[in-house]
């Protein structure tokens, strides 16, 4: 299940944390507030999941952490929910905008279908059933 990689309280801090230019262990742990025994557990987990890879030094030792693709598409899911926390969240909550740097813009996640281009809202879906073997 895709949830099962990120289902604890701190993969998806750490995503974030990666996400937004932390690299190194003391950078994702001032950014997570995670224990340092729980965020080494984890940093290993997400390791294992193919989301994380840890960059090596020339002498091979271990330099920081960044994502790999899969994470990197991870960190998309992490737009969209912080565009949900921004609209549902207290008014006294301060935000943080993100810039597209291709036009200069605030970003805002949305989700959309890829044949016509329209967002997709809840409900507007159905599952396709597959064919039975039978």
């Amino acid at each position: 299940m895709a949830l099962d990689a990120v289902n604890d309280r701190w993969s998806l801090h750490i995503v974030r944390a990666l996400a937004f230019g932390a690299s190194r262990y003391t950078e994702i742990l001032r950014a997570v507030g995670a224990p340092r025994d729980v965020l080494a557990a984890r940093l290993r987990k997400l390791a294992e999941s193919g989301i994380i890879q840890a960059r090596s030094t020339a002498n091979g030792g271990t330099a920081g952490y960044e994502l790999t693709q899969k994470g990197k598409d991870l960190g998309q899911v992490i737009l969209v929910l912080k565009r949900w926390g921004d609209t549902y969240s207290d008014g006294d909550v301060s935000r943080v905008d993100f810039i597209h740097d291709v036009c200069g813009q605030v970003f805002v996640a949305e989700v959309r279908c890829r044949a016509c281009g329209k967002p997709v809202r809840s409900g507007e879906l159905s599952l396709e059933q597959e064919a039975s073997g039978c």
